[in-house]
């Protein structure tokens, strides 16, 4: 996939197929609408593209109610190439951007510069400066300039709407088998093992401590979870929280992975969420929570059980 941070580019791809939006998440919904825009470039034998903006627009334009993203940038990019898009605009979102008129992003961007054979977007698409243009100018200029249009309504999955703030609500409040089912995969995580006081080792269940800048973790609580590492995931489980039997004051993400002993210490690897077991809380004693982490465990153990028998 070929990346670009900027509107002036030399390339003319042929026959390009726009979409454009956040794509935060790449989720069941935008997954719909990529599909909808490679296959149509597939059609005419033109090239699918996407155009995404970074910072997300939200943390300059209401800075004070700043989301997490769900996906970082280089996340986003991997799964936007695995979906099938071949070109992909990243643009910083600035005052420059902003300034530009709705008119002068279709007249100068979108056909001068790109040079669009189509486009398609999500029904509530808007752009341009004050946020002014919408579908129905889009779909105005595509009538008189001759560039495909379409509009892709709002995805649903069991009647809900699916949408990345709904997602990030879920994945916050600890809701990641729900948050999974409207990503189309489990929510994950990279980053580093780094070196913790050993307390999980004392217990009988060794755990990797995980230090990330990504933006998104799941809420305080125990989940399953998968550790990936040298193209294997194993299954594990993972508590985030302050460790509250233990007075703890920062936040961590500890990982218990099923049978296995190795070290990774300043390894990357990254955690895949698949359910939420229990809550974070404090017990009496060291018994009573040693006694809960082997049912956490157990649980665990069951859980890919139950899914190694559901794929045979």
């Amino acid at each position: 996939m070929k990346m670009f941070q900027t509107f002036d580019i030399e390339t003319r791809f042929p026959k390009p197929v726009l979409t454009i939006g956040n794509y935060d998440g790449v989720h069941f919904g935008h997954q719909r609408i990529i599909k909808r825009v490679v296959d149509k470039a597939r059609e005419i034998s033109g090239t699918p593209m996407l155009m995404s903006f970074y910072p997300h627009p939200h943390s300059i334009l209401e800075p004070d109610s700043y989301i997490r993203l769900i996906t970082p940038p280089h996340i986003k990019e991997r799964l936007v190439e695995g979906a099938g898009i071949e070109v992909m605009f990243e643009i910083p979102f600035n005052e420059h951007l902003r300034s530009i008129s709705p008119q002068s992003f279709i007249e100068d961007i979108l056909i001068g510069r790109i040079g669009v054979a189509g486009v398609i977007v999500g029904y509530d698409f808007r752009f341009g400066k004050g946020g002014v243009g919408d579908v129905n100018m889009l779909r105005e200029y595509a009538r008189e300039k001759g560039y495909y249009f379409d509009v892709v309504g709002a995805i649903t999955l069991d009647e809900e709407k699916i949408g990345s703030n709904r997602i990030r609500k879920l994945i916050m409040d600890g809701g990641v088998k729900k948050a999974n089912q409207l990503l189309g995969r489990p929510h994950m995580i990279e980053g580093v093992v780094v070196h913790g006081v050993n307390r999980g080792k004392n217990m009988g269940f060794p755990t990797i401590n995980f230090e990330t800048v990504f933006e998104l973790i799941p809420g305080n609580g125990v989940y399953i979870t998968e550790v990936e590492f040298d193209g294997k995931k194993w299954p594990s489980v993972t508590n985030i929280g302050y460790n509250p039997t233990f007075d703890g004051k920062k936040l961590l993400v500890e990982t218990h992975i099923l049978n296995f002993g190795g070290d990774l210490y300043d390894r990357e690897i990254v955690i895949y969420f698949h359910e939420r077991i229990r809550e974070e809380r404090k017990f009496k004693d060291m018994a009573e929570l040693i006694a809960q982490i082997s049912e956490d465990v157990e649980m665990a153990r069951e859980f890919f059980k139950e899914r190694r028998t559901a794929n045979g």
